[in-house]
């Protein structure tokens, strides 16, 4: 019996001279990194493999290399991604690169540190009309940071055009509204999907009316923030200085927005978008400009702000704000619910962990 005992011993030191000793789920730093990697289907993670934790000093990506995915043709484009992130300071970050056609790879998000899993949504309007877009996700960890990282889920891409998805009327003036200045104007949030929506100005007047609508100045924000997507890039308070939104002519009837008319408009200094009926008198006259389009969440404050001059001279004259939201219209241009990584190269510039003790790293046991 003793002699049993004995080589159960012997057996047990041999083997852990041979290996790291773990805490827990969490081992002591070493030369190895975290990868990119499919932990199972339908979860990616960038980890020490076969451990719950990233490791130190990493610097990892995964880009994506299959068939070409193709912006063009779509005025909106979202992309949806999936995700939860638990990094242990600010040294520890997930980041997305997009490229377009150029190959030329630049930040354009960063993920916000979500432990319990969440979503988030994208306006791609920088690569419109890009036939080729190019994808990273690169995590980015410090010396010291031991924590879970980061875990994908899914991505989808959707895009839509102008004067597609559900509208809904915001407001409408008629020709008993006289109406000059700054307006602001809140909309109920139950009107806007959480989607992709653009808003609409639209003017009309009868055959025998030479009136005109005028806006300038127009913001979109939710909870106090700037959404709509500016001409010059960015976003903010469209000033029409350069142009304006997609347009589109109302049953064929004459219609046209159009920049630096001729009309008076109060004290709306500069250039401004205009709708003139006034251009094609003895015409019935309807049409429609249309913004960019944005992501607006569904449980913040939402408001449309802008100047405006309208001053009706006939009787059927009116103006008309309203909100499109993509809803069912929206098509999708790419899924992908990473049950497989084939469409993915995996790669890493981490390097070795030198100079950190067991002690200086933040971990919990």
């Amino acid at each position: 019996m003793k002699t049993l005992v004995v080589i159960a011993i012997l057996a047990a030191v041999a083997a852990f001279a041979g290996e790291t000793v773990t805490v827990g789920d969490i081992e002591p730093p070493s030369p190895y990194n975290a990868k990119w990697n499919l932990f199972r289907s339908g979860e990616v993670r960038c980890d020490r493999a076969g451990l719950d934790c990233y490791g130190s000093n990493d610097n990892a990506f995964l880009i994506y290399q299959g068939s070409a995915i193709n912006l063009a043709g779509y005025d909106g484009v979202e992309m949806y991604i999936s995700y939860m992130q638990e990094a242990a300071d600010d040294g520890d970050y997930c980041q997305l690169f997009l490229a377009g056609e150029d190959h030329n790879y630049t930040p354009f998000y960063t993920f916000e540190n979500d432990a319990d899993g969440g979503a988030v949504m994208l306006m791609l309007d920088k690569y419109y009309g890009a036939r080729e877009l190019g994808i990273e996700f690169v995590w980015v960890s410090d010396e010291t940071g031991v924590a879970k990282g980061f875990r994908l889920y899914d991505l989808e891409i959707y895009g839509i055009n102008w004067g597609q998805g559900e509208y809904e009327n915001i407001f409408t003036w008629d020709a008993t509204s006289d109406v000059t200045g700054h307006q602001h104007i809140g909309v109920d949030w139950m009107l806007i999907h959480p989607n992709m929506n653009c808003l609409s100005f639209e003017y009309g007047a009868d055959p025998d009316t030479q009136g005109w609508w005028a806006v300038d100045n127009v913001d979109l924000t939710a909870g106090g923030v700037s959404v709509l997507p500016l001409q010059a890039g960015g976003y903010g308070v469209e000033d029409f200085e350069s142009g304006g939104w997609h347009q589109y002519q109302i049953g064929g009837l004459p219609g046209e927005w159009e920049i630096d008319t001729d009309h008076a408009t109060g004290d709306m200094s500069g250039a401004n978008w205009q709708c003139d009926a006034a251009a094609h008198p003895g015409w019935g006259y309807k049409a429609e400009t249309f913004s960019p389009w944005a992501v607006l969440e569904n449980d913040q404050m939402i408001g449309v702000d802008f100047d405006t001059w309208f001053h009706p001279l006939g009787v059927g004259e009116y103006a008309k704000l309203g909100v499109y939201s993509s809803g069912s219209d929206e098509r999708l241009m790419y899924l992908e619910m990473f049950h497989n990584l084939y469409d993915w190269y995996a790669g890493d510039y981490g390097y070795e962990v030198t100079e950190t003790s067991w002690g200086a790293i933040k971990a919990s046991f």
